[in-house]
């Protein structure tokens, strides 16, 4: 890579190769998930969120589905389609899916939240 330099840092072996395992995963070097994991912090000031904020983020989803499944049920599925556009603008790729007309919470399925 262009414009890099080589520096040396001291880390846990059992931390390394957790860090291995997780960069396996998103397909880079851990010391490119490092870099980026400071440099999201150095932007934010904040860490990657915690488990118990993911949970609450989807427990927050699917209460929200529930809502806009009620508001389509009583004739206002434009003003779900409005909302959901709404937080798109807001939050871009993180807003659900527009559900469509008879189509229940429990038939959509979030592999991530059932293996938690």
């Amino acid at each position: 890579m262009s414009g890099t330099i080589s520096k040396h840092i001291r880390i846990d072996e059992e931390l390394w190769k957790r860090l291995e395992a997780a960069a396996g995963e998103e397909d880079m070097t851990a010391n490119r998930l490092l870099a980026e994991l400071a440099e999201r912090w150095l932007e934010t000031r904040e860490w990657p969120q915690s488990e118990v904020q993911v949970r609450v983020a989807r427990a927050s989803l699917f209460a929200a589905q529930a809502i806009a499944l009620d508001m389509i049920a009583a004739g206002r599925k434009t003003e779900v389609d409005q909302i959901l556009e709404h937080v798109a603008t807001i939050v871009p790729g993180v807003a659900p899916e527009p559900l469509a007309e008879g189509e229940a919470v429990s038939q959509r399925r979030d592999p991530d939240w059932e293996d938690s």
